[in-house]
């Protein structure tokens, strides 16, 4: 059975509290990136979120709310995901949300249908009062991002029924930072629950609260689609191309989210710190300059012996397991009472702030998160922080900090450092440090992101703090710390970084195929944005989720082509503002890349050439690596290709 797609899109207007629900002229705008592509060239100063035409179908993964606009952080259009609140959103009876204007003060939207009825809400609400402490009608007491959710929660329960709603809300990072994120916590059983999920890369939420003025949205609604209860026609889909049935395909391509046998381990978290091995970033990207034989060995004695261990011990044989808020076997969410478990964020608030232990990674994770602050973002300018104090570049006091500088020296054995003690002391530095920079006058460089703060405290007292800053740079200020993984696709000047468009496999390519191989990820990535899929279900979402969408909505167009021709669009708005690497630690990671792979015994006359020119003038070799991977992206995306053979693509063995 097939069904017309029917776009619907909710647009508010903010200058005048009004507010519209209708159906779009143009119905070729079936997905969320596509979406806020178009509107934010119609109005760039606009903000959009929505989802896939799957969001209420029974496919697990498929609920995912994708945000689109103006990133203060990147200077340039940005997409952000959240986990599961499409799964709530997709009963509002709309597919997308465009948001335009600026409300007079801070206030909250309330969306909410019901019997078929639209009911919007704009009122006032004092973020800065709630941020500071709020207790719960079980007299908890939280602060920050999480004080604001359990405050709107109790205030606006009554308006829905049940567990359908959400909250959508944002923290000090937002007020004080271009960094802040939207963050959104699942209610469950009559109650705001511990997982919590983030569109956290980009600064979305930053704008959203400093140009809209919007500091929450509260949804919910009682709208059920017709034409997506078919469970059993879509298993048709999975049984055709994977033989199983959607949930057991599902479990099967997404093993390591949840638990990998061979490992003893699972999630994100699990999986990655158990196959790091020497490919660990730590104590600010300075494990670079280690030798191969010290990084293993801090694998061994700091990550499998204590922090992994703790981990496995207390999250993994406990099963606390949980999902995002939509029905899902996967069950990603790793957790601890109520500290969630997932690498990037313990990555670069734990390793690479020199911190292994658990409960001081807790300690400084829940506190980044109460702020609403990018965890990623938050952990590459503090662990640089932590770097250039220790190293004397400056001077804490006059910052506010201890004069007791971390002990930033890389570490790999128990007699290098206390695991447990200076652990504790770099999470209470760090958070001295994320204090400084968001509430302190001393600060306000720092609020204008790693980049400016660098080149500020570099012309003030005359210092290089700029070769420790590890990030990508882009528009005149815009900066983003990359993602946690030792691979030069994660360093790429793509038109959106600090996601995964760009390819990041750990193998060598020359910088010109990498380049090329960037193009087609970012259009496989789309696949699962535009979609509003979960990235973690993309073994089969890059499979057959153009087959489900366009047989199920009797819709006729390449699929590949529509999501190049989407990529290609962003690329050409937004490649000028790409700037070569800025410091010497980033040229240090791409040379040490490339110099692990001769170590590893790979004979490649390409990566030879590589070697030599780095190690003959490694900035000259910055900049034509660069280049090359510029080069290769260019024309990738000007002479366009057909779908490539994917290499995650097949049958089920």
């Amino acid at each position: 059975m097939t069904h017309r797609s029917v776009v619907y899109e909710l647009v508010i207007d903010l200058s005048d509290n009004k507010y519209g629900v209708a159906c779009p002229i143009d119905q070729s705008l079936i997905g969320p990136v596509q979406y806020g592509w178009d509107r934010f060239q119609k109005d760039p100063n606009s903000m959009t979120f929505g989802g896939g035409l799957l969001a209420g179908s029974p496919l697990p993964g498929t609920r995912r709310m994708i945000f689109c606009g103006y990133s203060p952080q990147w200077e340039g259009f940005y997409v952000s995901a959240l986990g599961g609140a499409m799964y709530v959103f997709h009963r509002v009876g709309v597919n997308y949300v465009w948001i335009r204007g600026q409300a007079e003060t801070d206030c909250v939207i309330i969306i909410n249908h019901k019997n078929g009825e639209y009911d919007i809400q704009f009122d006032p609400v004092d973020t800065d009062s709630l941020w500071k402490g709020y207790t719960d009608e079980n007299q908890q007491t939280w602060i920050g991002y999480y004080a604001l959710q359990h405050a709107l929660y109790e205030k606006y329960r009554s308006l829905f029924s049940g567990d359908w709603f959400r909250i959508l809300s944002t923290g000090p990072a937002s007020r004080y930072t271009k960094e802040g994120a939207i963050g959104s916590n699942a209610i469950r059983n009559g109650s705001v629950s511990d997982i919590d999920d983030w569109a956290g890369r980009g600064g979305l939420g930053s704008r959203l609260l400093q140009y809209h003025h919007v500091a929450a949205v509260v949804f919910g609604g009682d709208w059920e689609d017709p034409a997506l209860k078919e469970a059993k026609e879509l298993d048709e889909y999975f049984l055709a191309h994977f033989g199983k049935r959607a949930i057991a395909a599902d479990l099967a391509l997404s093993q390591k989210y949840r638990y990998v046998p061979e490992f003893e381990t699972g999630g994100t978290f699990g999986v990655n710190m158990h196959t790091a091995d020497d490919r660990l970033f730590s104590f600010n990207y300075q494990s670079v300059l280690e030798s191969d034989d010290r990084r293993l060995e801090q694998h061994t004695n700091f990550i499998l012996a204590h922090y992994l261990k703790q981990f496995n011990q207390e999250t993994i044989q406990t099963k606390s397991f949980l999902h995002c808020g939509e029905p899902c076997a996967i069950v990603c969410k790793k957790y601890r009472a109520e500290y969630k478990k997932d690498y990037e964020p313990y990555q670069a608030l734990g390793p690479n702030c020199g911190i292994f232990d658990q409960r001081a990674a807790e300690k400084l994770n829940k506190w980044v998160d109460s702020m609403g602050w990018d965890a990623i973002q938050a952990g590459g300018t503090i662990s640089w922080m932590m770097e250039i104090i220790f190293r004397g570049l400056i001077d804490p006091v006059s910052f506010g900090l201890s004069n007791m500088p971390p002990r930033f020296l890389f570490s790999s054995t128990p007699g290098d450092m206390d695991i447990i003690e200076d652990s504790a002391y770099h999470a209470d530095y760090a958070i001295a440090i994320g204090e400084m920079i968001l509430f302190s006058p001393q600060g306000e460089p720092f609020r204008q992101g790693m980049r400016s703060a660098a080149k500020w405290l570099d012309s003030t007292y005359g210092i290089n703090s700029m070769d420790y800053a590890v990030y990508t740079a882009h528009g005149v200020t815009g900066c983003m710390v990359p993602n946690q993984y030792w691979v030069p696709g994660m360093f790429s000047p793509m038109p959106i970084m600090g996601k995964y468009f760009s390819y990041y496999g750990n193998d060598f390519l020359p910088p010109y195929q990498l380049g090329r191989k960037n193009v087609e990820r970012f259009v496989y990535e789309l696949y699962s944005e535009n979609s509003g899929s979960c990235r973690f279900h993309r073994k089969w979402v890059e499979d057959i989720i153009d087959d489900i969408i366009l047989s199920h909505f009797d819709l006729s167009f390449n699929y590949w082509q529509v999501n190049f021709d989407l990529a290609r669009s962003i690329h050409n708005a937004q490649s000028s503002s790409s700037h070569p690497w800025e410091g010497n630690r980033i040229i240090a990671i791409i040379q040490r890349y490339l110099e692990k792979w001769k170590q590893d015994g790979l004979e490649d006359s390409q990566l030879n050439a590589w070697i030599e020119k780095f190690q003959e003038n490694p900035q000259q070799a910055a900049i034509e690596y660069w280049n090359d991977l510029m080069q290769g992206m260019m024309d990738a995306f000007q002479e366009g290709f057909d779908e490539p053979v994917h290499e995650e693509h097949g049958h089920l063995k």
